[in-house]
């Protein structure tokens, strides 16, 4: 019986994890559940090998400390159950980081689960809104796939940026390798316009900032008069397509927020999170080091709606719709550190292992791993984006398995891994 290579089901699992995220119903837990499995039955792989990089290490503690901060946020609230399951997810993220590191996957797996993942979100898109011709043809279809528009609209938007990380591999002077990854950049864009949802916006508009940062320190001029092109043009397309409803959507919260500084107007979609806003920032002031807890702060705004201090139809929301202010009024100045520590402790990583390296194959991994965080730091703005289950599990894992892609790994004819994995530190 032919022996599976060493790679093979980290590989696979990398695969899995951005190429089901959006097709199936809890698609993103698929990969990440054959990862942690992989690694409860491979102890004897990794026990005792706690070698890992110490940027690993400061993003693994990152994530263990909002896994901590959430436990005792939910036990202070009296929430039981399903409450316990995402911290738990995240700190499991240790052995499969251990495992990882004695059996790191091949980066091809990436760069096609991405792809992949983006094409289908857009199928999954498109066939809602073929089911639903009638909405759309009255302007006020939105894609949701098997979550909410915006989670749905917003994880898209990564996968479709990731693959356009893929861009100067070695595999680049393939055409057909660069067009497939145009294919997954394009999927994961119309996904994301399909869906209707505005905050992605803000984060595309990061993740070409820190493109053209990148692209101005290394003097690629054509590159950067390429992608300006490409956003001018793929721009004025989109607003050309009647049925994605742009003109109405910026519109729409132009109006938004005149309504609500001239009128208080909080029953829109933008006024609604500019109110909450406010009365996250009040309560994060009142109690600035530990925060109000979740029970608190659903106890403190029933008071103000009472008090016709806040809108009435905000009373069904359980957070402010923005990643900082949701922790810093919960969890107070302790828990907006662990969040941004959250953020920077792999783009740290992944900007230190950007600058060293001179390999093309692993700088487009680098590169994707910065897009990960500073995309969602930009999503987190207008939603709370993280603490949901398919932005917790994308991100802690994903970001685990690009980790392990820190060294370039040669396979050799028996199947064994002969080259560095990130146990050792990277020597440019």
């Amino acid at each position: 019986m032919t022996r599976l290579p060493d790679h093979f089901w980290s590989s696979l699992a990398l695969f899995l994890l951005p190429a089901l995220s959006l097709v199936l119903p809890s698609g993103y837990s698929y990969g990440p559940a054959l990862l942690i499995l992989v690694s409860l039955f491979s102890i004897r792989v990794w026990w005792g090998k706690w070698q890992l990089p110490k940027e690993v290490w400061w993003m693994w503690i990152s994530f263990a400390l909002l896994a901590l901060s959430w436990l005792i946020d939910n036990w202070i609230s009296g929430e039981r159950g399903s409450a316990v399951e995402k911290p738990l997810k995240m700190l499991m993220t240790l052995p499969c980081l251990l495992y990882l590191a004695q059996r790191p996957p091949q980066a091809r797996w990436l760069w096609h689960g991405v792809v992949v993942g983006a094409i289908g979100a857009t199928c999954i898109a498109l066939y809602q809104a073929w089911q639903l011709m009638d909405l759309v043809r009255a302007g006020g279809f939105r894609a949701r796939g098997f979550t909410n528009g915006i989670q749905f609209g917003n994880i898209a938007l990564v996968l479709g940026s990731m693959c356009l990380c893929g861009w100067n591999t070695a595999a680049s002077r393939v055409l057909l390798w660069r067009l497939w990854l145009i294919a997954g950049f394009a999927s994961g864009l119309l996904a994301s316009l399909l869906s209707g949802s505005r905050g992605g916006w803000l984060s595309l508009a990061l993740v070409a900032g820190v493109a053209t940062i990148y692209l101005l320190m290394t003097g690629r001029w054509r590159a950067i008069m390429l992608l300006a092109a490409v956003c001018i043009a793929g721009a004025w397309g989109a607003l050309q397509v009647p049925q994605l409803n742009l003109h109405d959507r910026i519109a729409e919260a132009k109006n938004d927020v005149h309504a609500f500084q001239h009128q208080g107007n909080a029953s829109t979609s933008v006024g609604a999170r500019l109110q909450l806003w406010q009365f996250s920032w009040k309560l994060y002031r009142e109690m600035p080091m530990l925060g109000w807890t979740q029970q608190g702060y659903m106890e403190q705004k029933q008071n103000a709606i009472n008090a016709n201090k806040l809108d009435p139809l905000l009373a069904e929301f359980n957070h402010p719709h923005n990643d900082m202010l949701d922790a810093a009024s919960k969890r107070g100045t302790i828990g907006l550190l662990i969040l941004l520590a959250v953020y920077a402790t792999p783009l740290i990583f992944f900007g230190k292992r950007f600058r060293e390296s001179s390999s093309p194959d692993m700088r487009a991994v680098y590169m994707a791993g910065m897009v990960v965080p500073i995309a969602y730091f930009g999503f987190g703005l207008t939603q709370a984006f993280l603490p949901h289950n398919s932005g917790v599990m994308l991100y802690v894992y994903m970001l685990c398995l690009l980790c392990a892609l820190n060294e370039p790994c040669a396979i050799s004819d028996s199947g064994r891994h002969t080259g560095k994995n990130m146990t050792k530190p990277h020597n440019p």
